[in-house]
């Protein structure tokens, strides 16, 4: 399965749109298709409408009937069953990346990380990672293991992190 985010629907897709955005989007300018292809074929296609374009990162996967997406300034997570949001999530500043380990979502933004389940709840949030950018680099035993630039470009700081309460322990 491949992830296409495009602002232009190719004349090959011949799919209504899911809005993914929730309605409180519907009148934002923005708006930007993201194609999910299955055996080199657009399988299914959602919309995602947004008001300012705030980061270059995105990102989707699908696990059993919950599509997660980070765009712009917000994560959604989308019951592919339902046909319903589950969540719609302002980031702090921009989405930056997503992970998933032991059947939790990890979503990082501008200063920190989300900790979230496929049932939409947040577990934890830990937003003094960093003032420009967030990454993890590995998910061990107890621990995640990440860096959190300070000072840009290239001011970065490695941290450790509980991974059951998302504290710092290095």
């Amino acid at each position: 399965m491949t992830f296409v985010f495009t602002s232009i629907l190719p004349d090959s897709v011949d799919l209504q749109p899911t809005l993914i955005s929730g309605p409180e989007s519907i009148h934002f300018t923005g708006k930007e298709y993201l194609i999910v292809n299955q055996n080199d074929s657009a399988k299914d296609l959602f919309e995602i409408r947004y008001e300012y374009h705030s980061s270059p990162f995105k990102q989707a996967m699908i696990l059993k009937n919950i599509l997660a997406v980070g765009f712009e300034e917000y994560f959604y997570l989308f019951d592919l069953f339902t046909k319903s949001n589950t969540l719609r999530l302002k980031m702090e500043g921009y989405f930056g990346h997503l992970y998933f380990n032991e059947d939790l979502f990890y979503v990082a933004d501008s200063a920190g990380i989300y900790c979230i389940n496929k049932n939409a709840s947040i577990i934890w949030q830990n937003n003094n990672l960093g003032i420009d950018g967030v990454i993890i680099n590995e998910f061990a035993d107890n621990k995640i293991f990440g860096s959190g630039e300070w000072d840009p470009p290239g001011g970065w700081r490695g941290f450790i992190l509980d991974k059951q309460t998302g504290f710092i322990i290095k």
